[in-house]
């Protein structure tokens, strides 16, 4: 597998778990559970990050000049 193809597939790997994270989030919001809010949204965040990471990845190797 190549760097391009293993940063775009990461790419929804991220997004796939920051949408769970951010509804566990939410769900523990209306639930008053402040451990799992924080919990959540420190894991949503940091597979945001990664997610944007893998993004500038993939863009450097999609668009290199051969």
């Amino acid at each position: 597998m190549g760097k391009k193809r293993a940063a775009f597939l990461s790419i929804f790997l991220f997004l796939a778990v920051n949408v769970i994270a951010l509804a566990n989030a939410i769900e523990g919001y209306y639930g008053y559970e402040d451990g799992r809010v924080y919990g959540a949204v420190a894991v949503a965040l940091l597979s945001t990050t990664l997610a944007v990471v893998a993004f500038f990845i993939w863009k450097k190797a999609e668009y290199k000049k051969h």
